[in-house]
């Protein structure tokens, strides 16, 4: 006899669903309906989910690329469905970058407490980095080392890939953190005295979660709480200019920089080709809100994603969720028409997800939304606003 199981499902979405067993015990059908936030506009939308499978994507040079991203023809090199999950590698730029020198001699001297536990050795270097540096040819500006794609079975443009961070675990004992002659907040005045870098090795306690950070100048350490997230998450852009350079972010997600998309959050962005191809990179330890110097503590890390595809959901611009939030996010060159568009994501979503008037959400905004610079390095500024969901009453 088959079993029925009605559930309720609260998060990004409000679902009901039949799953039906076989006599096997297999799932054989899963039903939902799901009202979904949407940005502009509220639409009943089925996000298509399967039983999922799990997949691990490894950071060898066949599966990376250096300085650019990937483009409308580029091979995927793995295909999942909707409700699947990837363990996905990344690996982190900082110190194998030419203006680092010798890797191994950057991670040992770079830094690090003069404390034998925290030298770090040749050993403990991730042979992806070595291997990376070695043999895939950088062929874009962008200092990033990005894995993918992925193609997302049924995906096509006007979807919205939401993408899951089920779970980041870190790969190294150790982190960087670089400023490079004009770059950074204050291009032209730092690094120091015209210099060309400046960078500092962080040794990463993962099992206490801290970074040490040692002043130059003989001052103790400094203890930083780490929150792993990934910068760079994307799907290709449908134009192929847009993918020549890593660095700036755009519609299609890329270098985000927002802190916030960590474990236990969402990314919401929408399709712009076939398969969507998915990719990820830029790998950090810790960030501050506006990532001054020009990075934030990069270290190589594992994160676990799971795809959801949602059809029917209409979606310009990139879309954050935690548990506890929406994240409104406003990218631009100008820094005052990246926080106008974030104002207005977070207008729509206060419309669209709790009936308040953009006019009164505008008041309420000015009290109770904080709208943050998430970076100022990366060419194309972002502003996010952080919106909390207890804020708003439910029916």
């Amino acid at each position: 006899m088959n079993k029925q199981k009605i559930f309720a499902i609260a998060n990004s979405q409000l679902a009901i669903g039949i799953w039906r067993w076989n006599k096997s015990g297999r799932l054989a059908i899963a039903i939902g309906l799901g009202l979904i936030l949407l940005v502009g506009t509220i639409s009943i939308s089925v996000p298509v989910i399967a039983a999922g499978r799990t997949q691990k994507i490894l950071s060898t040079p066949a599966n990376v690329i250096w300085g650019e991203l990937f483009k409308p023809d580029s091979k995927p090199i793995a295909r999942v469905k909707s409700g699947d999950r990837v363990v996905m590698e990344t690996i982190s730029h900082e110190g194998i970058l030419p203006d680092q020198g010798d890797t191994v001699r950057f991670f040992a001297q770079g830094g690090i407490p003069k404390n034998p536990k925290s030298t770090i050795s040749r050993q403990q270097i991730l042979s992806d980095q070595l291997q990376t540096k070695a043999k895939v040819k950088k062929t874009g500006p962008g200092p990033h080392v990005i894995t993918g794609p992925v193609y997302i079975e049924g995906a096509v443009p006007g979807d919205v890939l939401e993408i899951k961070t089920l779970d980041i675990n870190y790969r190294s004992p150790y982190g960087a953190i670089s400023n490079r002659h004009g770059k950074g907040a204050l291009p032209g005045e730092y690094p120091e005295n015209n210099a060309p870098i400046y960078s500092k090795v962080i040794a990463i306690d993962a099992r206490r979660e801290v970074g040490i950070f040692q002043p130059a100048n003989n001052l103790p350490p400094i203890e930083i709480p780490l929150k792993p997230f990934i910068g760079l998450m994307g799907v290709v852009p449908a134009n192929p200019a847009d993918a020549a350079n890593s660095v700036p972010p755009g519609n299609y997600g890329g270098n985000l920089d927002i802190k916030l998309l960590g474990r236990g959050s969402s990314l919401y962005l929408p399709v712009q080709v076939p398969g969507a191809l998915f990719y990820a990179g830029d790998p950090h330890c810790a960030q501050a809100n506006g990532e001054v110097a020009l990075t934030a503590i990069e270290c190589s890390l594992t994160p676990t994603f799971e795809f959801v595809l949602h059809k029917d959901m209409k979606l310009a611009t990139p879309m954050g969720e935690t548990k506890d939030a929406w994240i409104a996010v406003g990218l631009d060159k100008d820094l005052d028409e990246a926080m106008k568009k974030s104002v207005r994501e977070y207008l729509q979503i206060a419309n669209e997800k709790y009936g308040m008037t953009k006019q009164d959400a505008l008041m309420l905004g000015s009290a109770a939304i904080d709208f943050d610079v998430s970076q100022v390095v990366d060419i194309v500024k972002g502003i996010h606003g952080t919106i909390p969901k207890q804020l708003f009453p439910t029916k």
